[in-house]
């Protein structure tokens, strides 16, 4: 294969402030293509194939998969996710799915084998746990600078979706209600938020064992231009991570404002002789045997193929995941932002809110190993 034609499915949000200007710069041509757009909304597909300059623009996801692409970046609303991924399965493309992979370990469980039966690559956004900041504090952890690790603490907090400025227009490409982000199955803070933190936090401490938590909705409605949206899926979510060996960490989701003390998906680490925060200012490190206590690091955060123009642009993270799938179906590699991860997560997510309804602790199953993120041939 030469390069790897993509069909991009949903063409909402995500995909018109960052995923199509990113895909369709020149400095990816010896790579990929973008080569074909699909959006349910009658017109929608068809005025980002105009604007963007995309050769193919459906409305129909059937048409997209029997259309001449490789691969398939699902940037739909989250619970529509699983139906679309085994639908490219079958038809033998190639996935990029964006956050969240699916809604249910079941469901993960059910793309993750009949891909891998099927000899086709996955890879499941968010990649972030492979960034600079995140690989450091491994490392600092790991050399006892801090201590024996007691506890963290991470999460988000977003007021929500119906306040961004991209949704204000009343063309086709920037009316795009939020409402998914209030109903079942997918939406909620935890899928669509803190599955950053969440990938975080276990790409530096590993799997976790058990979950405990509380859950509820503090608005029961919202609105988007005169539109009532009925508050379908918890908004208000906290957990207990059990990371074993008596290492815990609070996570929450929050459709509440997180305001300039809580960067998004920031993390908190303490140990017996110390503490890490990582924060808008970079990796704050405290400990006994520093100089003053504190100092402060600013670890590149970098990305794969992150650079050139696409440095400027939004949503580079999900940029990069895209360009790591690419790269292992051209070089025939083992996605290191993988669908076992993302399902790990989904796994946290699920028995969380199940913890919540029923008061009781819950033990995940499933598990997942750190690769290293590389590009080109191995």
């Amino acid at each position: 294969m030469a390069i790897v034609r993509i069909g991009l499915a949903g063409c909402g949000s995500v995909s018109q402030r960052g995923l199509l200007p990113h895909l369709t710069q020149d400095d990816i041509d010896r790579w990929c293509e973008l080569v074909a757009v699909m959006d349910p909304v009658p017109g929608r597909a068809q005025a980002t194939a105009h604007k963007f300059g995309v050769p193919l623009a459906l409305e129909d996801y059937d048409e997209m998969l029997a259309s001449e692409i490789d691969a398939v970046v699902i940037a739909s609303p989250i619970g529509v996710h699983y139906e679309q991924a085994m639908k490219a399965i079958a038809a033998g493309k190639h996935l990029h799915l964006n956050k969240t992979m699916t809604t249910t370990r079941a469901e993960a469980d059910a793309v993750i084998e009949t891909a891998r039966a099927a000899g086709l690559k996955i890879v499941a956004s968010p990649g972030n746990a492979h960034q600079g900041p995140f690989r450091r504090i491994k490392e600092i952890i790991a050399s006892g600078e801090i201590g024996r690790l007691y506890w963290a603490e991470t999460g988000t907090a977003g007021g929500g979706h119906e306040y961004e400025a991209f949704r204000k227009g009343n063309d086709v490409l920037t009316n795009v209600s939020p409402a998914w982000y209030y109903k079942r199955p997918g939406g909620g803070p935890m899928y669509d938020m803190a599955v950053y933190a969440l990938h975080n936090i276990t790409g530096i401490l590993g799997p976790v064992k058990r979950v405990a938590g509380m859950s509820g909705i503090g608005l029961e409605e919202r609105s988007f231009k005169g539109e009532r949206i009925p508050v379908e899926m918890d908004d208000n979510t906290h957990l207990l991570l059990d990371f074993g060996d008596n290492v815990h960490c609070l996570a929450y989701g929050s459709n509440s404002y997180g305001g300039p003390a809580r960067a998004f998906a920031s993390c908190f680490f303490s140990g017996s002789v110390g503490a890490i925060l990582l924060d808008r200012q970079g990796l704050q490190v405290w400990a006994r045997n520093i100089p003053d206590g504190h100092r402060t690091e600013n670890p590149p955060r970098d990305m794969p193929f992150v650079q050139g123009p696409h440095l400027e642009l939004p949503e580079r993270h999900v940029y990069s995941d895209i360009m790591h799938l690419v790269d292992c179906v051209l070089n025939d590699k083992e996605p290191a932002v993988s669908a076992e991860h993302a399902r790990h997560v989904i796994e946290i997510i699920e028995l969380g809110y199940k913890a919540a309804a029923t008061g009781q602790t819950q033990e995940l199953t499933s598990t997942f190993a750190l690769r290293e993120l590389t590009v080109g041939p191995d």
